[in-house]
């Protein structure tokens, strides 16, 4: 049972990973979200009411706002290079900084984590193809302990979420993962980026796109790794 929860454990993190980075490739979906969450109108709303005079972000088009998510999730994927020179332009033609020195530490910090997440894919991938060959010749638990062992972490999720609210653990993750001294919380009327984003009403949207895809992947990882350890033992 416990080579089998390894092994089932790598496989989610592998699915996770995998969704995760697809959905990085089509920019985490934001045009679409762009419009389901009526982005343009929350930028029309909170880009005027800036506190650090950065002014007409407002005036873009949405493909303009578009190009510039498009470039932070570039530079975060990229080691946070380039976040510094993300600017646009104003109603004079001027270029404008889109980010503050906090939120270019902040998606520096972003950057960083998905450095780790990019070894921790890799790892997981090692497991997994190592626990399904020590696994191939076994009897695998029944599904009712397989279920079970699956259901239990995510009704304590599950759980989770309904008591203490989604924004809650969204928050909560935060102060987990980044360093405490480095500002990750960012008002609307303070950030331009957190207004282009609409945090973390977006980050919800990504999250369930993240996990619907996890969800599809990883039966077939969990399947088609098992059964190239068996094939391959023959």
């Amino acid at each position: 049972m416990p080579l089998w929860l390894g092994y089932a454990a790598c496989v989610l993190v592998l699915a996770l990973g995998l969704a995760w980075s697809v959905c990085a490739q089509f920019d985490y979906g934001y045009r679409f979200w762009y419009q389901t969450l009526h982005i343009e109108q929350h930028i029309d709303r909170y880009a005027p009411q800036n506190r650090y005079h950065r002014p007409d972000l407002e005036r873009l088009s949405p493909r303009q706002h578009q190009a510039l998510f498009h470039r932070i999730r570039v530079a975060v994927h990229n080691g946070g290079e380039g976040l510094e020179q993300i600017d646009y332009r104003n109603r004079y033609g001027r270029p404008l900084p889109l980010l503050r020195d906090a939120e270019v530490r902040h998606l520096r910090d972003v950057a960083n984590l998905i450095d780790v997440g990019r070894w921790l894919m890799l790892a997981a991938a090692v497991l997994a193809l190592t626990c399904a060959w020590l696994l191939r010749r076994r009897v695998l638990p029944g599904w009712g302990a397989r279920l079970a062992a699956t259901a239990l972490p995510l009704a304590a999720l599950a759980l989770w979420l309904l008591v203490a609210g989604p924004t809650a653990v969204f928050y909560q993750f935060h102060i987990w993962l980044f360093p405490a001294d480095h500002e990750w919380f960012f008002y609307w009327q303070d950030s331009l980026m957190s207004t282009l984003m609409k945090a973390p009403v977006l980050f919800g949207g990504i999250a369930a796109m993240i996990g619907a895809g996890a969800a599809l992947l990883a039966p077939l990882l969990y399947f088609g790794v098992l059964a190239m350890a068996r094939r391959l033992d023959r």
